[in-house]
């Protein structure tokens, strides 16, 4: 059975909040149990709460979570930035995505909007004094498509007779 999508938002009531902490946390380092023996890596999570008196380490054995992390802090420098995502890391990466994915859509929306201008001046509904000196050339590059769209589908129909 699926789980409904998690608003992810600060949890006002602090029974919630505490209750679902507790939850996360033990799920959290569950999950790197797991990650650390199916993947035979080696693994340590430190997670300082609201209300705790001090982290809570996995793994529990206080040695071998000073030997995780000092084995890693031995690594070069350009090793441990390889590895380290901090917030400002994600953010960047998170807006350098939504950017790429805007001016594609708006590229995409773009060439929607050229079709159409093809389209109506083909069936009349528009002529091209009514289109701005701006659009031509993107209406142009369309019909230079098309022309080479129509020219590849005659080439391939005469090699195949």
């Amino acid at each position: 059975m699926s789980r409904k999508k998690v608003n992810l938002a600060f949890i006002q009531n602090a029974s919630t909040r505490r209750a679902t902490y507790k939850k996360r946390v033990q799920g959290l380092i569950k999950k790197t149990e797991e990650l650390s023996v199916l993947c035979g890596v080696d693994a340590c999570t430190i997670i300082y709460g609201p209300n705790e008196e001090g982290p809570i380490v996995w793994p529990s054995s206080e040695v071998e979570a000073k030997r995780i992390i000092s084995e890693f802090k031995r690594k070069p420098e350009v090793y441990q930035s390889q590895r380290k995502f901090n917030q400002e890391t994600f953010l960047s990466e998170s807006i350098k995505k939504v950017e790429d994915k805007l001016l594609k859509l708006k590229k995409k929306n773009r060439e929607i909007d050229v079709g159409k201008m093809v389209s109506d001046i083909l069936n009349g509904k528009s002529t091209l004094k009514e289109i701005n000196s701006s659009d031509l050339g993107d209406l142009l590059w369309v019909i230079e498509d098309k022309i080479k769209s129509i020219e590849y589908r005659i080439r391939v129909t005469k090699e195949g007779k």
